[in-house]
């Protein structure tokens, strides 16, 4: 009894470590990114403050009227993400697809580190289990992000069910 005991706390223990390297690592670059941002809006704010000044409101009005400023941040963000979880997780895509049918393996594009999919499932991995905050995250309808995480089991080597618990250990040293 003692030994299952001690056996559970050890696993208790290897996931409370887990948890704080992440947020050590997400809370650092949170704090980065935000600063960044910060940079770039006041660039942006001077940039406006330019155009008024010597009344060019056409190209004022161009550059907020576009959706470009948001998809490059957006991009940006996406790109920060999976830089910052693939260092915490360097094997996540390989552990990932050993779960997978070979033929429902994912495999990002040429020149990505994840997919949506990969992303999906990364942010499971963090604890983020509700297709609402995914799909707010990701900004994706929710339906749509049930329809990702519903193909994905599918394709699961074991029991589907228990797809989800399976991510969530990996990248732990049990």
């Amino acid at each position: 009894e003692l030994a299952i005991l001690n056996k559970r706390l050890s696993n208790l223990n290897t996931r409370l470590v887990d948890s704080n390297r992440v947020k050590d690592q997400y809370i650092t670059n949170f704090f980065h990114i935000c600063s960044e941002y910060i940079e770039k809006m006041d660039n942006y704010r001077l940039k406006i403050n330019r155009k008024l000044k010597v009344n060019q409101i056409k190209e004022v009005i161009n550059l907020t009227s576009s959706e470009q400023m948001k998809e490059d941040e957006r991009k940006m963000l996406l790109k920060h993400f999976d830089k910052v979880f693939l260092n915490l997780y360097p094997n996540f895509v390989e552990e990932f697809n050993a779960m997978l049918k070979p033929e429902a393996r994912i495999t990002p594009k040429r020149g990505e580190q994840m997919n949506t999919t990969l992303r999906i499932f990364a942010l499971i991995r963090l604890g983020i289990n509700g297709s609402s905050n995914i799909a707010e995250f990701l900004n994706y309808a929710p339906n749509s992000i049930y329809a990702y995480r519903a193909r994905t089991k599918n394709g699961a080597i074991k029991d589907r069910d228990d797809f989800e618990n399976q991510i969530m250990k990996i990248g732990l040293t049990v």
